[in-house]
């Protein structure tokens, strides 16, 4: 992936990790769900599902707490 894109889909996650905060949700619970749903889906494979969750997990830490 192209450092770019890449970039792009931290920003696109980060807002999409604020916007469910600002809704009410609760982002540690979503997180948690996030990462269930990679680890039991074979239609991920196990290839990057860690790393995925690290991300996620790295996202939802940068957000500001207000």
């Amino acid at each position: 992936m192209y450092a770019g894109r890449e970039l792009a889909l931290h920003i696109a996650l980060k807002a999409i990790l604020m916007a469910a905060k600002k809704r009410g949700i609760d982002v540690d619970e979503l997180t948690d769900e996030a990462a269930q749903i990679l680890v039991v889906n074979p239609a991920y494979g196990s290839w990057g599902v860690s790393q995925a969750i690290f991300e996620i997990e790295k996202a939802v830490d940068a957000l500001v707490v207000e």
